[in-house]
């Protein structure tokens, strides 16, 4: 399909509209670090690369990739403070979306698209981001793992199309993860790896690849 013609767009959150590795590292070892003290945990808290190769990933994995196996039990713990920061640092204006990312969604939506998000984050999280950056007039739907009846981002993608009543062929998802290709090939979506994050995916035949937001504009809003 001309992607110049989908009638709705599907965002991923993490490293594909937001340079989460700009902040949320920082926030993600101070609430390790904060929950280690409280417990007596004399342990170095993980390294970066752990914490980036599991942005993306649904909570109830992230935190299992991120800490060693005999400190799983803590992950709950740990998620609650890094709630708690991530609604702080949004709420400061913290963060920032990648580089002609919100001028694009404005410029879509001013076309008649459809946007949408779809995000393996926590609801919290769901909510500060779209306040933060003041999503919410130009969204048709926002989805995240805590949103009722959801339990992948297959499920959310599935939502979304049924939400907007826009056949599958007619939708583009965009996103820089396995699982963002995954849940758009679930129901027969044209996907697009952004390959301009901190953290992409390896391409797969099939994939359409942009590497910012100039090219995906190029993709999506084509000069006349």
């Amino acid at each position: 399909m001309d992607l110049a013609h989908a009638e709705l767009v599907i965002f991923d959150i993490d490293g594909t509209l937001l340079a989460t590795d700009r902040f949320w590292l920082d926030l993600g070892k101070r609430a390790v670090a904060t929950v280690f003290a409280r417990h007596g945990i004399d342990r170095a808290v993980p390294e970066d690369v752990q914490f980036l190769g599991a942005i993306g990933l649904p909570m109830d994995r992230f935190w299992q990739f991120v800490l060693p196996e005999d400190l799983h039990g803590l992950a709950a713990e740990i998620e609650g403070e890094a709630q708690d920061l991530e609604e702080v640092a949004f709420g400061e204006g913290v963060g920032a979306m990648y580089p002609g990312a919100r001028r694009l969604m404005d410029d879509l939506h001013a076309a008649g698209r459809q946007l949408a998000l779809a995000s393996n984050c926590g609801r919290r999280y769901l909510a500060g981001f779209v306040q933060a950056f003041h999503l919410d007039p130009i969204l048709a739907g926002a989805y995240c793992v805590d949103t009722p009846g959801i339990g992948s981002k297959a499920d959310m993608v599935g939502a979304i199309l049924r939400e907007t009543g826009i056949f599958p062929t007619r939708a583009v998802m965009v996103g820089d993860r396995d699982s963002d290709r995954e849940a758009a090939r679930a129901h027969g979506v044209p996907f697009v790896l952004f390959a301009g994050g901190f953290f992409s995916t390896p391409s797969e035949n099939g994939d359409r690849i942009v590497r910012d937001y100039g090219e995906l504009r190029a993709l999506l809003l084509p000069p006349a």
